[in-house]
């Protein structure tokens, strides 16, 4: 996929982009509920979303309205998470998507190349419109991240993050996960990410609902400097 993209890139910054239609409403956001996108699911109650703070949440928040109301959330889940793995992946996309001065419908013919190659949702690709076309391109990552936290969180998932300075064994692993199981509240799941990062020297590292336990040797001879340069 990635050599794709990056055929796809360079065709589009060595073509004319004329007749290239890009969404302008008054109010950019609105583009992302048209009626085409709304389903005989209208009549369902509308999910009450956690408050969403800075231009990427308030983004995020839009698009799973709007894959909400399509009955998409899945399909857009999985585009997202794609969207968001060539951009880990794709020196070049990233730097198509945030090079600053490129027009519009240059940055939007490139994005819709891709996403055509993905067989994205009409969803997908109108909210990828309106963030070119209000020049929001630069918090792009950003929104992906708060859009999979929000879908996570309306689906009782609990997100943790577990460090180690070497890989756990299976024995190991079921004891954290079952100690962090018990902080779930009634309905939640845990959804637990392996890290592996040997500057940390031993012990642990865990994330967790927005909470940090740093148990690292490395924090703790860190701390014992910081002592030793104050005594």
């Amino acid at each position: 996929m990635r050599s794709s993209v990056l055929t796809l890139l360079r065709a589009v910054r060595g073509s004319s982009v004329a007749g290239v239609e890009c969404t302008s409403v008054q109010h950019r956001s609105v583009a992302l509920f048209g009626s085409s996108s709304v389903s005989a699911k209208g009549s369902e109650e509308v999910p009450q979303l956690p408050p969403q703070f800075g231009i990427p949440g308030r983004y995020a928040a839009a698009l799973y309205m709007a894959s909400f109301k399509s009955n998409s959330v899945d399909k857009v889940g999985k585009e997202i998470a794609e969207l968001s793995g060539l951009l880990a992946q794709s020196p070049e996309l990233k730097a198509f998507v945030s090079e600053p001065g490129m027009p519009a419908a240059r940055r939007s013919a490139g994005l819709k190349s891709v996403l055509d190659k993905m067989g994205a949702s009409d969803v997908t690709k109108r909210f990828m419109n309106v963030v070119v076309e209000n020049k929001r391109t630069a918090d792009l990552e950003g929104m992906l991240s708060k859009f999979a936290d929000i879908v996570a969180q309306q689906k009782g998932q609990v997100k943790a993050s577990v460090t180690t300075a070497k890989a756990m064994s299976k024995t190991e692993l079921d004891t954290v996960k079952s100690g962090l199981k018990k902080l779930l509240k009634q309905g939640e799941t845990l959804v637990l990410e392996e890290k592996v990062d040997p500057s940390i020297i031993s012990g642990i590292v865990i994330d967790m609902g927005g909470k940090h336990v740093d148990m690292s040797v490395q924090t703790r001879v860190k701390k014992l400097q910081q002592i030793i340069r104050n005594a």
